[in-house]
């Protein structure tokens, strides 16, 4: 891959983040099943669409816009060479060909101009160094009248799947509830977009239950290994107080079928206006 400015997140998705998003994609898919129809539903990918998935990770959401698209055709861009290989082999098995996936940052990648009528991403347009710069980048990709749709999360603060782990926190490091992503501010969002030069900018939002795991055992495994979570942990000295926080926190959570969480994004959606 050439050289990008988003170089910091391309080492994280190219290595220990990338390795541990492929060792839990199954559950990963479990916890977006509910999130997920809202962002289709919005995208409204019609069969000869174009479709671009940013940050597709794993291929999965990319593999359901080619289905969704046929025989239009959907490309997934991604800055992990290993979740896209996952990506290649989950389509090869399902039999997909109208699907390419290639490594890029959608910052910076040359797209060729209004080659594009849907943009989606799941969570995957959150790691630019430069969003104002990405978006136009992607706006440019869009033909007039193109549509983009995407999910990012809401602060920490109403959103379980990162807060309920990092409120355990509290007491222990200061300030370690606290959320520096744009994204968790809708007004940001649109300003944003509107500057890099969308039209028709909506940030709606989106609460659904996710099922995290099977048991409090399982999830708190799968917690400690979230990055966050992981940062914050090596900086104290009592872990086993901060884990015991978290486990009863899943323990309260515990239903017949699994440990369920409330989880909170914010549902985007914006046109490209006729230039």
């Amino acid at each position: 891959m050439e050289p990008t400015p988003n170089a910091v997140a391309a080492e994280r998705w190219n290595g220990d983040s990338g390795r541990n998003w492929i060792a839990h994609r199954e559950r990963h898919v479990v916890v977006r099943r509910r999130i997920l129809p809202h962002l289709w539903r919005a995208a409204a990918i019609a069969p000869g669409d174009r479709v671009l998935d940013v940050g597709c990770g794993c291929g999965e959401t990319t593999i359901a816009a080619a289905a969704a698209a046929d025989p239009g055709s959907a490309l997934g861009l991604d800055l992990s060479a290993p979740m896209l290989d996952v990506g290649r082999e989950l389509a090869a098995a399902e039999g997909v060909a109208n699907v390419t996936f290639v490594q890029g940052d959608a910052q910076v990648y040359p797209f060729p101009p209004a080659a594009v009528d849907v943009v989606i991403s799941c969570f995957g347009v959150m790691f630019f160094a430069d969003p104002a710069a990405a978006f136009a980048n992607l706006a440019g990709a869009l033909r007039p009248g193109g549509r983009l749709a995407f999910l990012c999360w809401q602060d920490n603060s109403v959103n379980e799947m990162f807060g309920l782990p990092l409120r355990a926190f509290q007491g222990h490091l200061p300030g370690s509830l606290e959320d520096d992503c744009p994204f968790t501010d809708p007004a940001w969002i649109t300003g944003m977009l509107t500057g890099a030069g969308f039209a028709d900018v909506r940030v709606d939002p989106v609460r659904e239950p996710a099922r995290l795991g099977s048991d409090v055992a399982d999830v708190l495994g799968y917690v400690r290994t979230m990055r966050p979570v992981r940062l914050l942990l090596d900086q104290i000295g009592d872990q086993a107080a901060v884990l015991a926080t978290m486990a009863d926190g899943y323990a309260a959570r515990q239903r017949p079928g699994g440990v369920w969480i409330d989880t909170a994004t914010w549902l985007v959606t914006a046109t490209v206006p006729d230039r």
